[in-house]
């Protein structure tokens, strides 16, 4: 027990609250824009972030493009290349830009709804349009046909043997790495149209963030046009996807294609309205000086220096004497 104080009064008593030191509050630290790439919100945040989580998200996306891709490839290409194979000639190839052929019959080596290849050396035969894609082998060129229309190709100058013992064997061996080489290839040609489109969809995101007063430098400029690029290329993985599953047609996929812009520029556009305000630091300007006000609220005048008065020392002086 504490001992009284002589004047008789009790002891103050100290709470153990009061003794302890007070530590200075410390303001959490505010997160990293995080979220997907499918809102306008979440493709903003990206102008605000670094690169690593962009090329991340890139990176997904291309793998599921090509990942669709090769699913076309493997499904409905390569066994039609497959049938190809077993029904070639002994020699073939093409020498001097002209296809070697033993005769000029028309051979179809294999076709599905998806892709065709057939060899017409004099081009006598109206096949039409049998597959989404069609490939034609004529004597002095090569016809590529689809919905937009046949177009003519020269061979590759030179010669070229090809012999059924050797090239079997090759495609055979090869098949599986030439597939997934091709499904890489789609995919990273998307992932550098991406940051191509980027750069150019930077300046109207960069217009769009000016007219409306939000935060956009120009690397967050350039990352967000970029994300905004992957809802629609995610669209069209899976139009792809559905496309090689038989649940969407060739012409339902090329419609997809335009569509899936005009989402990439609806993202774009409607994106910059979530970044941060621009707040404006410091003094403004055209603010005035704050009034003065007296004990009762009312605001006092300026009292303006008064002149003085030429006639007030004669005055004076006439009254001393």
């Amino acid at each position: 027990m504490e001992p009284a104080p002589p004047n008789g009064e009790p002891p103050e008593e100290t709470s153990p609250e009061s003794s302890e030191p007070i530590e200075p509050s410390i303001e959490p630290e505010p997160s990293s824009p995080k979220g997907f790439p499918f809102t306008f919100s979440g493709v903003a945040s990206f102008a605000e972030t670094g690169w690593g989580r962009l090329l991340g998200w890139q990176f997904l996306i291309a793998l599921a493009l090509g990942g669709a891709v090769l699913l076309v490839l493997a499904r409905h290409w390569a066994p039609v290349v497959d049938s190809a194979m077993q029904q070639l000639p002994a020699e073939t190839g093409w020498r001097n830009g002209v296809l070697v052929w033993p005769d000029d019959k028309p051979v179809e080596f294999g076709r599905n709804n998806y892709f065709c290849l057939i060899v017409d050396p004099e081009g006598t035969a109206r096949q039409g349009q049998l597959a989404d894609v069609q490939v034609e082998l004529r004597r002095e060129d090569w016809l590529l046909g689809s919905v937009f229309g046949y177009f003519e190709l020269k061979y590759a100058t030179g010669d070229l043997p090809l012999l059924r013992e050797e090239l079997a064997p090759w495609w055979g061996a090869r098949r599986p790495f030439l597939l997934l080489a091709l499904g890489a290839a789609a995919g990273a040609l998307a992932w550098v149209g991406w940051l191509v489109l980027g750069i150019a969809g930077g300046v109207v995101v960069r217009s769009v963030a000016f007219y409306v007063d939000r935060q956009c430098p120009t690397g967050g400029g350039w990352r967000l046009a970029a994300a905004a690029q992957l809802p629609a290329s995610l669209l069209l993985s899976v139009g792809v996807l559905c496309y090689a599953l038989g649940l969407l047609p060739w012409m339902g996929l090329l419609v997809l294609v335009p569509l899936a812009a005009l989402v990439a520029w609806g993202y774009l556009f409607f994106a910059p309205f979530f970044l941060p305000r621009i707040e404006v630091s410091g003094p403004n300007p055209f603010e005035g000086e704050e009034e003065e006000t007296n004990a009762d609220g009312d605001e006092s005048e300026i009292a303006e220096p008064e002149e003085a008065n030429p006639f007030q020392e004669s005055e004076d002086g006439d009254d001393e004497a």
